[in-house]
């Protein structure tokens, strides 16, 4: 069985950039997080299954999927067919939703962006305290991201108190492949078994 991430992610929403400086308007991405997450996503009284459908659309209107998706699975990526990498690819999301969207209901707390900067060409980086109101220990998130062709941010990483939430996952993910006679195959099934239970 899959293990449950130990971190709380928060996923964005899409920004469209209008300030010529990168850097400012990656702060500002960021800082818009709240309303948008707390509106749609964090919100008690939401039935369950409007939630999810909410942070599947924040999910992937935000982050660089493709990306995520090819990363955590490493070197296996390489290896599948097309066909398997669209199956891959729909049960990840599935699994991401199902995981994370309920970690949402009911959060509330406070955050803050204290600094930007460009870690190289179109690369950028956000630093952010989180501090959740229930009396549990402040959270440093640093946000990697890039602008599209659409001028658009797209997330790649973030960590976690200096933990890379796709290098965790990837860790994971690459445990099960190698613990299955199934490979990949095993992996999409315990990750649709854990989805649908």
């Amino acid at each position: 069985m899959l293990k449950k991430s130990s971190f709380f992610l928060i996923f964005l929403f899409p920004f469209f950039v209008s300030s010529k400086d990168p850097l400012t308007s990656s702060r500002i991405f960021i800082e818009n997080l709240g309303s948008k997450v707390i509106k749609t996503v964090a919100d008690k009284t939401l039935d369950d299954k409007v939630r999810e459908k909410n942070f599947r659309k924040l999910y992937n209107e935000a982050f660089d999927n493709k990306y995520i998706s090819k990363f955590v699975l490493g070197r296996h990526w390489k290896k599948i067919d097309e066909k398997t990498k669209k199956i891959f690819f729909t049960s990840f999301n599935d699994y991401l939703v199902m995981v994370y969207a309920p970690k949402f209901k009911g959060w509330s707390g406070t955050f803050k962006t204290t600094k930007s900067s460009q870690i190289k060409k179109n690369l950028y980086l956000v630093e952010m305290k989180l501090i959740n109101s229930k009396d549990s220990p402040s959270l440093k998130l640093d946000w990697r991201m890039y602008l599209n062709s659409k001028n658009e941010f797209k997330i790649l990483d973030v960590n976690i108190d200096g933990v890379s939430m796709l290098v965790t996952q990837r860790a994971e993910f690459i445990s099960v492949i190698k613990n299955s006679p199934e490979g990949v195959m095993g992996l999409i099934k315990k990750m649709k078994t854990k989805t649908n239970s």
